[in-house]
């Protein structure tokens, strides 16, 4: 089973991403496969194929140890540059540090216990959409579409462990155990 561990985006936050989501895909046409609305999340490690889901939940439980914190979206951009885009994304403002740290902190249980992660740096970002061959002065225009300014925010609170299942409409996401992050400091959210 292919499985990652994602960082939802509760409803309001998706409906709030529709617009520009919208503007996105009118500009960038048929140069970008873009995420499914339903679908967006922050990704912050990513397995693969895995014979089950056992070791990786049992990892994920480092996940409760991270404290809930306001997350909030904003600024667009590509990787692996806008020059020469491949995967277009909407970054973080607040909360970027305490995404960067959880992300961080799984990661390493994850490692510890034998699974193969991306060596880069976590980079905070939520996937628009993909970039298709010869599709980059599309994705360009994309990227122009989306209006500068804050998108979303709202109050994290936790992480899931999610399956997906690739199929012709694309793939089917289910989350196969969410881990509730720790109450906020005193003062924070």
């Amino acid at each position: 089973m292919r499985l990652f561990f994602a960082l939802p985006l509760p409803p309001e936050a998706k409906e709030r991403l529709r617009p520009i989501l919208e503007a996105a895909r009118q500009a960038g046409g048929e140069g970008v496969s873009f995420t499914k609305l339903e679908q967006l999340h922050f990704t912050l490690a990513f397995l693969g194929e895995q014979p089950d889901a056992k070791e990786a939940a049992s990892a994920g439980e480092v996940l409760r140890e991270s404290r809930a914190f306001e997350l909030a979206i904003s600024g667009v951009g590509a990787f692996p540059n806008t020059l020469r885009p491949r995967v277009l994304w909407l970054g973080v403002s607040a909360g970027a540090a305490e995404l960067m740290e959880t992300a961080e902190r799984l990661r390493g249980e994850l490692r510890r216990r034998g699974f193969q992660i991306e060596e880069r740096k976590f980079q905070p970002h939520l996937t628009l959409g993909r970039v298709r061959p010869r599709g980059e002065k599309l994705a360009k225009r994309a990227l122009a579409a989306v209006a500068p300014g804050e998108f979303a925010r709202w109050g994290a609170g936790e992480a899931s462990l999610v399956k997906s299942v690739l199929g012709r409409g694309g793939a089917t996401h289910t989350v196969e155990r969410a881990y509730p992050f720790a109450p906020a400091a005193a003062g924070k959210r």
